[in-house]
């Protein structure tokens, strides 16, 4: 090889221009390297808080899809809360696992931490960091004037509370529940990370000016030794120049084939660069953009254009804000866009325009519309549920006071017997007539009425723009002629009826939700008068919903104040004349009101579900009080006592071990015992009744229905129960001798029983001719003020005393004398 003199070498032309073409290359590396740090660190740093946005908002889906949940009444919000708490507190990611997600509330709360367990449920809006700010009221704070965003702090180091690092959070959010879910990243971990990054570019730099370096000094010496070297160094940068172009191939294929409508607009609104998403999400081609900027503007829907124009003036920063708007698309079909549009920049920060990122979020919009449908609407009939009625209800009564002759009306509906219909013909059916109820209902109300599902069997409408109070009334009476028509459902008819409660402008200072309880109130009054009526509210029923309200809280304390006792009236046998037993009768000394009978308290212990304690309460006192007598008296050991038991008693579990108990309790046998039920009690709970009235009766315990004749019981029904009496009611046997039609009632209860070898008992016998006629027609047993009026228990021994000494009581003698004189014998 031949010697090379460097004098001689330099006096060579390649040399003289590839040397100080290296020098200058060497001086650019370094300056793209010292260019591209800062752009590297900061791309670095938003890519790290892009996926803590990303992350954070896959934690408020599953946030979201428990609030849906709630709402459909899936789970109660406790549990989503609760399931929602462990959730995020079991999340961790990062390079150790050890990142996690925390939770704080808009008062400063913290709700959950994963690593600080001890400050769950603490106020910490005094709380610092190591600079004095206030950390989770800076958190409340950015959510109240930013909707989310970043916030930097000291914390400590991941899972060691000893170590204090720089920290960057991303906080956002979850309104329903007010909660702030937050996450974030040390500065420290991204400084390392891109520490890592920089080394690694620094050594490919290094790497590369080392490669161009040997690279020129081969050049030079193989140009020295031979100028045909030249060829291959041609060869060489073709090669490179290829290289170059296959990487901006490859760009503009990654560019043109993204999914989101990718678009570069200069300042003078020239599109340089339109990706072919756009055919897609606008059905118009790039070419179309190209040759037609304003394009762009003209497809926005025009309510959205000014909201556009000002977008455009806002998105030339480098803050990436997002726009959602809507567009008509070459096919004429409306589409909902979202973009984000950033200024560009080139070399020394010069402006070169703005870079549009469009995304087609069409059924995403959809989505969001059904969701918000479907929290206003009930998903069984589509009615408007309570909050629609509550919000429209409460836009009525702020028109009523702008406007003076401005009326409107609103009623409670509720369908009569709708429990029936669920019980004996299933759910499905159930659900059938509520759909059918709420298509009846809407075909009935004008397009400014409001119809809403309030739950259950539940309607309510609201009535507006009335022309007078009276205008309602008349919509109700179609509406309830329309409802008593009959469903028709396969091969099935239901027939059911329609109870409404009325509430009437002008209605004063109230609240919506006071509007809707005095419809309500109304509405059971209107039940309670015979159903498939209808009743527009006044002061008085509120008056009665509070008294009654008032009555069921005195009637706590007072079973907790012995101010309960029983009196016993007595049962008298017309064969023999003779006393058979006693029927315990319960009364209530208030403090207040005086002694009130049973139907002033019976009717709210029952709703109250009080009805359980005092007819327990009832049942061991009776019993105890028997027990007594037949320990005074052996005459007493053939007495028996009956107790009524209501259909509320009847229907709990267990009932039968309820009254065993209590006559083991007392001493008695079971024979002493007569339950008194009525027939809505059986009929209410026919299954479950018959089983316990079974084990009772083979218990020796007796029974019989009180009432007979008000209810609906079949021979059929009648005939698979132990019954052993049946009592006539008292409204029969008083107007057995006006009404000819209630003494034949009278007399096919009495033969009824006869023929199935039951006992019968007339209650409220007042009168002679009354006893007489029921002597008549066989009768064996008779109650009622002509014999007794209910007495203490004192009073009864008294009397079962002078049945025991032979002594003839009053009741033994009217029963003679009128056996007398009605020709009986």
């Amino acid at each position: 090889m031949p010697r090379i003199n460097p004098i001689s070498l330099f006096k060579q032309t390649p040399v003289r221009v590839l040397l100080p073409s290296a020098l200058m290359l060497l001086l650019f590396a370094g300056s793209i390297f010292l260019y591209f740090l800062p752009s590297l660190e900061k791309e670095l740093m938003n890519s790290k808080k892009e996926i803590i946005r990303e992350m954070t908002s896959s934690v408020i889906g599953s946030l979201n899809h428990l609030q849906s949940q709630v709402e459909q009444g899936t789970i109660s919000r406790e549990t989503a809360m609760t399931t929602a708490k462990g959730l995020v507190k079991a999340l961790r990611y990062g390079r150790d696992s050890k990142d996690y997600f925390w939770i704080s509330d808009m008062d400063a709360r913290m709700v959950i931490h994963p690593y600080l367990p001890e400050l769950d449920g603490q106020d910490l809006s005094e709380f610092r960091d190591l600079r004095g700010t206030p950390l989770f009221t800076t958190f409340a704070d950015t959510i109240r004037q930013n909707g989310s965003g970043f916030v930097e702090y000291y914390w400590q180091w991941k899972d060691q509370p000893e170590q204090i690092a720089h920290k960057i959070s991303y906080i956002r959010p979850f309104k329903p529940w007010g909660w702030i879910l937050g996450t974030g990243m040390y500065i420290d971990d991204v400084t390392a990370e891109i520490a890592i990054y920089r080394n690694k570019i620094a050594v490919m730099f290094f790497a590369i000016l080392v490669s161009i370096s040997l690279l020129s000094l081969y050049i030079i010496r193989q140009t020295y030794l031979s100028e045909q070297k030249k060829a291959s160094i041609q060869k060489q940068r073709e090669r490179l120049v290829k290289v170059l172009q296959e990487s901006e191939e490859r760009y503009r294929t990654i560019a043109d084939f993204a999914y989101d409508w990718e678009t570069w607009v200069d300042g003078n609104g020239t599109i340089l660069y339109c990706s072919p998403a756009c055919k897609r999400i606008t059905g118009y081609p790039p070419e179309r953009f190209f040759a037609t900027p304003e394009l762009v503007r003209d497809i926005i829907i025009e309510e959205d254009r000014p909201t556009w124009d000002d977008y455009c003036v806002s998105a030339n920063t480098d803050q990436g804000d997002s726009l959602d708007f809507r567009i008509t698309s070459a096919h004429g079909d409306p589409r909902w866009l979202s973009v984000v549009g950033r200024a560009v920049s080139g070399i020394g920060g010069k402006p070169l325009g703005i870079r549009f990122s469009f995304r087609d979020i069409t059924e995403r919009k959809h989505m969001e519309e059904q969701l918000r449908h479907q929290a206003l609407h009930d998903p069984l009939t589509n009615l408007a549920n309570r909050t629609v009625c509550l919000d429209r209800l409460g836009q009525a009564m702020h028109r009523a006071k702008r406007r003076d002759n401005y009326f409107f009306a609103v009623i409670f509906l509720d369908l009569d017997r709708f429990k029936v219909i669920n019980d004996s013909l299933g759910h499905h059916f159930g659900d059938m007539v509520l759909i059918e109820t709420a298509t009846r209902l809407s075909e009935e109300m004008r397009g400014l009425d409001t119809v809403s599902r309030f739950g259950g069997d539940e309607f309510v409408l609201l009535l507006d723009e009335l022309a007078s109070p009276g205008e309602a009334i008349r919509i109700i009476k179609r509406i309830r002629k329309k409802m008593s028509t009959p469903f028709h459902f396969y091969d099935k008819e239901v027939q059911t009826t329609a109870s409404f409660g009325i509430v009437l402008s002008p209605i004063g200072d109230s609240k919506p939700a006071d509007i809707l309880q005095q419809a309500n109130i109304a509405m059971h009054h209107a039940k309670d008068t015979g159903r498939n009526r209808f009743r527009v509210f006044t002061e008085r029923m509120l008056e009665t919903a509070v008294d009654q309200l008032s009555l069921e809280n005195d009637m706590r304390r007072g079973l907790e104040a012995d101010e309960f006792h029983l009196e016993y009236q007595p049962i008298l046998n017309l064969d023999d004349s003779d006393l058979r037993g006693f029927e315990a009768l319960i009364r209530w000394q208030h403090p207040k009101r005086g002694i009130l009978a049973p139907s002033d308290f019976i009717p709210i212990a029952e709703e109250s579900g009080l009805i359980i304690q005092l007819g327990e309460w009832v049942l061991h006192t009776a019993l105890k009080t028997l027990a007594h007598w037949r320990e005074l008296t052996p005459n007493a050991k053939d007495i028996t006592m009956s107790v009524n038991l209501s259909s509320k008693q009847f229907s709990r579990l267990r009932l039968d071990q309820m009254v065993i108990r209590a006559l083991k309790e007392s001493g008695l046998p079971p024979s002493s015992l007569q339950l008194e039920i009525t027939e809505s009690a059986i009929m209410n709970n026919t299954e479950s009744a018959i089983r316990s009235l079974h084990r009772l009766r083979k218990a020796g315990i007796h029974f019989s229905i009180d009432d007979f004749g008000t209810g609906y019981s079949s021979l059929s029904q009648l005939q698979q129960l132990p019954v052993d009496t049946l009592k006539v009611d008292r409204g029969f046997v008083s107007r057995m001798r006006i009404d000819q039609e209630n003494m034949d009632i009278v007399r096919a209860v009495i033969a009824l029983a006869h023929s199935l070898g039951l006992g019968v008992i007339a209650e409220g016998v007042e009168t002679t001719d009354q006893l007489c006629s029921l002597i008549n027609l066989k009768c064996e047993n008779v109650q009622g003020f002509f014999f007794h009026q209910p007495m203490v228990d004192q009073q009864a021994l008294r009397l079962i005393l002078d049945r025991t000494n032979g002594e003839k009581t009053t009741s033994r003698e009217k029963i003679e004398k009128a056996k007398q004189n009605c020709g009986c014998g």
